[in-house]
């Protein structure tokens, strides 16, 4: 869902960027292997960015605008549909 969602929405005003937080750098890595994810992922190792946010688990996801405003997040997997109509609202500004 979040790879075929990022393909079509690439190039159109929004950026995916995968966060590894509570694994290794190395289990970050084999996620993104392992589920052939192309948009940049990296690891947050000391949690600054997970603290800025407020992120606590994984899997976690967040719309932030482009002045870095958190606009919609939750916890685990949502529907592909949620995830287009987060998009298209942050977008849309």
């Amino acid at each position: 869902m979040w790879e075929r969602t990022y393909k079509e929405w690439k190039g159109r005003g929004v950026e995916f960027v995968g966060i590894g937080l509570l694994d290794s750098k190395e289990r970050s890595a084999d996620f993104v292997r392992r589920h052939g994810l192309s948009f940049p992922n990296g690891f947050d190792p000391d949690g600054r960015i997970a603290r800025a946010y407020g992120f606590g688990y994984q899997p976690y996801w967040a719309v932030i605008d482009r002045e870095g405003r958190l606009v919609s997040s939750g916890f685990g997997p949502r529907s592909e549909q949620e995830l287009v109509a987060a998009v298209r609202a942050v977008t849309a500004r």
